[in-house]
């Protein structure tokens, strides 16, 4: 028995020293490239010789014509992700979506969970054609993908079970009509959602689509926001949150979506004013939390801000972020460590011929007591450069290992940078050629 014993402990000593030499995997790691118009993945492994993500294709991923097509947002959920392909005459050259089995599965074990890399990532389904609407943003909320298809006036509900279980790709997804011009959605999953107007002025500005989703595929009614040119929308602690020309509006969640457009009650917070007199406003919302985030201004009035969703009045506050000359502040992404630390991560991304761009971290708790009173600028730390063209080629970044380590996509020189999220030291730059722009994370 004894002996049996002490072959065994060898036995685990000499696999654990193998997989220690040979790396074992933080995480799968997905990046899009800009450049190509495709989507690579890449295992981040530690080893006793250092950090390595190697870059490899997915199989089956459609072949798309760059100067034609874009990816655009992403989204990850139960192993599945899904993105968005954008294309240049409307939606009627060739948009739509594409879903992958990451090949990651995860094993519960109480209060953490294992992760097994058992295969590659391969294409579960793609639908790309000149009917669907020309996706630009997708979201997750709950287990539910959401794609806005800006051309069709409407959007796409799809779940990892969904998506596994079709025959066809047409079999994967349901379509919603509600919104119009460049949707933005904020959905209570299995309820409701809320699908927003582009337009500027005329009757349906500032004009919100309630639907029922249990029931049917098109808005049970409307409402209407002080301003229009509505771009940003997300939901958090029973609220919707709605980014007008004008600060933000709000208006509580009605989930069975059947309240009178008369009774809906719109707040709308200020995000404070520029230096000749204008609203400022913000295009995009992150949620940690109950705190809704935002960026609000340009150059030199650029604002962190943050907003308390389970306040009864809700109230804007705000920090300022100091900018360089030339420098356009994109973000904010938030996430906490490995600690429980809550933190933003905003990017100084310049124009001009400068080979590298900057990071900001906000501590956004620092005594580490709730409220955000003493959110702070935790440090400025050099990356790569950027690649902007229009809305792609910013910077982006990913947690990983539960916040233990962030990376960050620099498209301007084909990397893709290691940080450690204590200390904020870069560990590792990775060359993986190309444009790596947005970016996912599976497992870990």
């Amino acid at each position: 028995m004894k002996q049996t014993t002490y072959f065994i402990a060898i036995l685990l000593l000499c696999v654990c020293n193998n997989v220690h030499a040979n790396g074992y995997t933080i995480a799968r790691i997905f990046w899009q490239d800009d450049q190509e118009a495709k989507l690579f993945y890449g295992d981040l492994k530690k080893s006793a010789d250092g950090w390595t993500l190697t870059k490899n294709s997915i199989a089956g991923f459609p072949s798309l014509e760059a100067d034609r097509q874009q990816l655009v947002q992403m989204a990850e959920h139960d192993g599945v992700l899904i993105v968005g392909v954008h294309d240049d005459e409307g939606g009627t050259y060739e948009s739509g979506w594409v879903a992958i089995e990451s090949g990651v599965v995860e094993e519960p074990h109480g209060n953490h969970s294992h992760w097994q890399y058992e295969s590659k990532p391969t294409v579960l389904h793609h639908l790309l054609d000149a009917e669907q609407g020309n996706p630009a943003h997708v979201y997750l909320y709950g287990s539910t993908f959401v794609l806005a298809n800006d051309k069709a006036n409407g959007f796409t509900l799809a779940t990892p079970k969904s998506i596994r279980d079709a025959k066809h790709p047409s079999q994967a997804t349901r379509f919603v009509s509600g919104g119009s011009g460049h949707i933005t959605l904020a959905v209570v999953e299995n309820h409701v959602a809320y699908a927003t107007w582009i337009d500027r002025e005329g009757d349906d500005c500032g004009r919100v689509d309630v639907i029922a989703l249990p029931e049917g595929n098109q808005q049970s009614y409307s409402f209407q926001c002080p301003s229009g040119s509505l771009h940003g929308a997300t939901v958090n602690s029973g609220k919707v949150f709605l980014a007008p020309s004008d600060g933000v509006c709000w208006t509580p969640v009605d989930l069975e979506a059947d309240d009178h457009p008369d009774s809906v009650s719109v707040h709308q917070l200020s995000l404070g004013k520029s230096s000749d007199g204008k609203e400022l406003r913000t295009g995009a919302f992150a949620n940690l939390d109950r705190f809704v985030f935002c960026k609000a201004g340009r150059g030199k009035e650029t604002q962190l801000c943050w907003i308390d969703a389970s306040e009864a009045e809700p109230t804007v506050n705000c920090l300022a972020i100091d900018v360089d000359e030339g420098e356009q502040i994109s973000g904010p992404e938030v996430f906490q460590n490995r600690q429980g630390q809550p933190f933003a991560i905003l990017f100084g991304e310049t124009n001009g011929d400068d080979t590298s761009d900057r990071m900001i971290v906000v501590r956004l708790d620092p005594n580490g007591d709730g409220p955000l009173d003493d959110a702070s600028v935790a440090k400025s730390i050099s990356i790569g450069a950027n690649n902007v063209i229009g809305h792609s080629g910013h910077h982006a970044c990913t947690p990983v290992s539960g916040g233990r380590y962030v990376l960050v996509s620099n498209p301007g020189d084909g990397t893709i940078t290691l940080l450690e999220c204590k200390d904020w030291s870069v560990l590792q730059t990775f060359t993986v050629d190309g444009a790596p722009s947005r970016l996912g994370a599976v497992g870990g």
